[in-house]
């Protein structure tokens, strides 16, 4: 039985990440070579995740939102700058009075540079940048996370889809050939007046039915097949399919409110926006930042070299050191403005969050509805497959004897034949709804995917 207390812990911030990277290469390529026949849902699996590209773009935000933390580090680290000039002058100038020193024409050119460092002793927004990186990168972990556990249940659920619309084409197919003979067998009594002609055209009318179905059923195996390529990146032609008899294991704890009360605990999509909350947050005081004062250590060291002029050439050295002190007085209201606007943000990301909240509560009680009640379903149709096929065979012997009719006949087998699909049906969707379970409760791993994938054959 699977419980609540399955392991699962968001990634740390840069390791796991290479080692994806690395692996993801590896796998891929290795991939490229096998061919995708008679694949099982762990190889299908491993190949969605090289080539999916709402994993890869989860990926590649994470390695992005990394990039903040070394971002907002450097704001408390010196900044050093270098300015040079060089300039070419032409100066002529005459005298007015002969009581002055005397005048100059000529050319020459100077240079110059100076080097500034400017070392921030204190600047709040600093601050409060460094805690806005470390809520942007747990808010990517937690969609990278969940994009993880997305793929794993779509591509579970896509796999099924085709095993489920396989079975369908094949009940419809028997369905359709057993109708077929019947049909022929009511146009021959007709002919020999052992049937009426109700009973051929009873036949008839459930032969186009079930041509229709046919029909329906290659449509949505057609489908579910491109679905799985969406996913996937490309078509698997051959699916192992699932073995005749599976556990039934019904969730652990059998409490629908221990399950809804982990999901709001441990589900990622509401971890993510947890951090959005805490991100606008920060928000807030990052632009109330704008109010503080700033202190920085600033120094220079600057040359000028000029190679002539009035009174010659000359050259002059500067170094200076010292404090720069800089308090906003008035902007134009622009920071409260921008206060205002950070604090509707932050409404907004907790409105979010309660939405997701309730999202999640909905969808985990919703799959363990789902999944105590398939487990009865596909206990139900396994008998009424049982009793319709007993039913059929006795209406067979009675239409051969005359007492059951062609419309009984094509009754008791349409039964059997609804039965067959819908217990396929109920096992898959069984499947899933599980998966779905455990990825609203936050804790499906692929542990869960190897267990099913161990009833494939």
């Amino acid at each position: 039985m699977y419980n609540l207390n399955s392991n699962f812990t968001l990634p740390s911030r840069v390791m796991p990440l290479i080692i994806y990277q690395f692996f993801s290469g590896l796998l891929f390529s290795f991939f490229l070579l096998l061919p995708v026949q008679g694949a099982d849902l762990l190889e299908v699996y491993q190949l969605a995740r090289q080539t999916n590209p709402e994993l890869r773009n989860q990926v590649a935000a994470l390695q992005a939102a990394l990039e903040a933390k070394p971002q907002a580090k450097a704001l408390f680290f010196p900044t050093i700058g270098l300015d040079a000039n060089y300039n070419w002058t032409n100066q002529d100038i005459s005298l007015v009075s002969q009581n002055v020193v005397p005048g100059f024409s000529g050319n020459f050119d100077g240079f110059g540079y100076t080097l500034n460092l400017t070392q921030p002793v204190y600047h709040r927004d600093s601050f409060v940048q460094l805690k806005q990186a470390d809520a942007t990168i747990a808010e990517a972990e937690a969609n990278l996370v969940n994009q993880e556990q997305i793929l794993l249940v779509q591509v579970a659920q896509f796999y099924f889809a085709i095993l489920g619309a396989q079975s369908d084409l094949e009940f419809a197919t028997m369905n359709k050939d057993s109708i077929s003979e019947q049909l022929e067998q009511a146009k021959e009594r007709f002919k020999v007046g052992l049937a009426t002609i109700v009973d051929a055209n009873a036949a008839q009318a459930a032969y186009d039915l079930a041509v229709f179905q046919e029909i329906d059923a290659k449509k949505a195996l057609s489908v579910a097949k491109e679905q799985l390529r969406q996913v996937v990146g490309q078509y698997i032609p051959d699916l192992n399919m699932l073995q005749k008899e599976t556990p039934l294991i019904y969730p652990d704890p059998i409490d629908i409110d221990k399950w809804s009360a982990t999901a709001l605990q441990q589900n990622p999509l509401i971890d993510a926006s947890e951090a959005a909350v805490a991100n606008a947050r920060q928000g807030i005081e990052l632009q109330k930042s704008d109010h503080y004062p700033t202190l920085d250590i600033v120094g220079s060291d600057g040359s000028i070299i000029t190679g002539g002029g009035r009174f010659g050439g000359f050259s002059t050295r500067q170094d200076v050191i010292g404090l720069q002190f800089h308090l906003p007085i008035f902007q134009g209201g622009m920071v409260m403005s921008k206060t205002r606007q950070a604090q509707h943000q932050l409404e907004q990301a907790m409105q979010q969050l309660e939405s997701t909240r309730r999202q999640v509560y909905l969808q985990t009680r919703q799959a363990y509805l789902d999944v105590t009640s398939q487990i009865n379903q596909v206990k139900a149709l396994k008998q009424a497959i049982v009793s319709n096929q007993s039913s059929l065979e006795s209406t067979e012997e009675g239409y051969k004897v005359g007492t059951q009719t062609a419309v009984d006949l094509l009754v008791i087998r349409s039964n059997l034949y609804s039965a067959l699909r819908d217990y396929a049906k109920a096992r898959y969707d069984y499947l899933v709804n599980t998966l779905i379970l455990k990825q609203g409760a936050g804790i499906v791993t692929l542990e869960d995917l190897t267990m099913m994938n161990s009833w494939l054959h």
